[in-house]
C-alpha cells in the first residue's frame, strides 16, 4: 500500500521504536516511586521533557504529557480557564477548530460561557484582523489552530498570540499538524498554551503533550492529582515519552529537507490536478502560510468517498478529510467556513505525503486520479 495519509497518522520511525523497546525493557520503574528504579525513570522523563520543550521554544517546567493531542487540547483549555478571572466568560475560537476543541467549548455553554467563532479572511487565513472584532472586555481566552488538518492553511498565531498577551487575554493553539514541520517559538511569540501529538511525527500513538507557559496561571482539572505536577492523573508512560522525544528530535532535524520535498510534491500534484481538470486545489494565497504536505482538493465531478475507495482498491491510501470525522456524513466546519457548499464539500479529498513518500508514489496517485476523476472542471473560486 502506498500511504499518502500522513496528516492522519504516521508510522513509528525505527529510531522511535527502538527507543521505546529499549526504555520499556530497562527503565520500567514508576517515575513517582522513591527507589532507585523510580529515580532512574524520573531522570529519563525529565530529559525527554526538556528536549521536547526546547523544540517548542518553551521551558521544561511548562510541558505536561497527555494521552493524545485531543486530550492535550481539552486539559490545556480547562486548566487555563480554571485559573482565569471567573467574571470573564467570553471565548473566541476560529471557525476551523478541531472537533475536540469545538465539542469541549460548546459544552461550556451550561457554565455561562459565550463562544464566538472567527471566520477566515483572505485565502482562508485567520490573523488578528479576524479576531479583533469579536474581542470585548469579557474575553478571557482565544484559541486558534496553527494549521488546518484538511487544507493545510496556516493561521498567523504569532501575531494573534502577541496581541492577545498585550491585551491581557490568554491564547491557546492546537499545533498538532505543525510540530516538526515548521518552527514553533512558544515563549517568544507569547503563547499561553499549545497542544501537540506524538503519532503525527513518527512517535507512538496514545501520547500527546500540552505546553502551558510558566507565566500563565492555571489550576488542575482534578484537585489532588500528583502526576505531571497536578496536570493529569495516572502513571506516566516513560517509554512512550522517551520515544516521543526521539521522534521529535529526528523530525525537527529533517524539517527543512522535508519541507522542500513536500513543496516539490505539492507543486507537481497541484499542476497535474489543474491541467487534467480533475478538480480545484485549496490553497492559501500566501505560500508562507501553506503546509505543503497537505493537499486538499475539490473534485469536479466525483465524490471524495468514491475517489478514496478507487485509490484504496489500487493500493493508494488518501482520505476525504480529518480522520476524526471519518464515517460522518456532515461536511467539515473547515470547508464550510471557506464558503464551500455542503454539496461540493462531499467532493473533497486530502492527499498528505510524508517522510516515506517518493516521487513514484505521487505518479501512481496521479494515474489513478486521471483514470477515475478527470473531467471538465467547474471554474468556481471557492476561497
Amino acid at each position: 500500500m502506498i500511504y499518502l495519509d500522513y496528516a492522519a497518522t504516521a508510522p513509528m520511525s525505527e529510531q522511535a521504536l527502538e527507543a521505546y523497546m529499549k526504555t520499556a525493557q530497562t527503565v520500567y520503574g514508576n517515575s513517582q516511586s522513591l527507589h532507585e528504579e523510580g529515580g532512574r525513570a524520573a531522570e529519563w522523563l525529565s530529559a525527554s521533557r526538556k528536549k521536547i520543550a526546547y523544540l517548542l521554544g518553551g521551558a521544561e517546567d511548562g510541558l505536561y504529557f497527555t494521552g493524545s493531542g485531543s486530550e492535550a487540547n481539552v486539559l490545556a483549555l480547562t486548566s487555563l480557564l480554571s485559573g482565569a478571572d471567573p467574571n470573564k466568560k467570553e471565548i473566541v475560537m476560529s471557525e476551523m477548530e478541531h472537533a475536540s476543541i469545538r465539542t469541549f467549548l460548546y459544552g461550556l455553554a451550561n457554565k455561562g460561557y459565550v463562544i464566538k467563532e472567527a471566520q477566515p479572511g483572505t485565502g482562508g487565513m485567520i490573523g488578528w484582523n479576524e479576531i479583533e472584532p469579536l474581542i470585548t472586555e469579557s474575553t478571557v481566552l482565544i484559541t486558534v489552530q496553527h494549521a488546518n488538518s484538511e487544507t493545510g492553511i496556516m493561521h498567523n498565531i504569532k501575531e494573534i498570540a502577541g496581541l492577545a498577551k498585550k491585551n491581557g487575554m490568554l491564547f491557546h493553539s492546537d499545533c498538532v499538524q505543525t510540530f516538526g514541520k515548521v518552527p514553533i517559538l512558544a515563549e517568544e511569540w507569547g503563547i499561553s498554551a499549545l497542544s501537540v501529538s506524538a503519532h503525527k511525527i513518527h512517535g507512538p500513538k496514545g501520547l500527546g503533550a500540552a505546553y502551558i507557559s510558566p507565566c500563565a496561571s492555571w489550576k488542575p482539572v482534578i484537585a489532588g492529582t500528583s502526576h505531571e505536577n497536578g496536570f493529569r492523573p495516572g502513571t506516566v508512560d516513560v517509554p512512550g515519552i522517551v520515544s516521543f522525544a526521539v521522534a521529535a528530535m529526528e523530525t525537527v532535524k529533517e524539517m527543512d529537507r522535508e519541507w522542500m520535498k513536500m513543496r516539490e510534491y505539492r507543486k507537481h500534484l497541484v499542476s497535474f490536478i489543474e491541467e487534467k481538470k480533475i478538480g480545484i486545489p485549496i490553497k492559501a494565497n500566501d505560500e508562507e502560510f501553506q503546509l505543503p504536505g497537505i493537499i486538499g482538493c475539490l473534485l469536479s465531478h466525483t465524490e471524495g468517498q468514491y475517489a478514496m475507495l478507487a485509490c484504496s482498491q489500487k493500493g493508494v491510501a488518501i482520505s476525504t478529510g480529518s480522520a476524526c470525522h471519518a464515517g460522518m456524513t456532515k461536511p467539515s466546519h473547515a470547508l464550510l467556513a471557506l464558503g464551500i457548499s455542503a454539496e461540493k464539500a462531499h467532493c473533497f479529498i486530502r492527499i498528505s505525503p510524508g517522510r516515506g513518500t517518493d516521487f513514484s508514489h505521487v505518479e501512481r496517485l496521479e494515474s489513478i486520479l486521471e483514470r477515475h476523476c478527470a473531467g471538465a472542471a467547474e471554474r468556481v473560486k471557492y476561497i
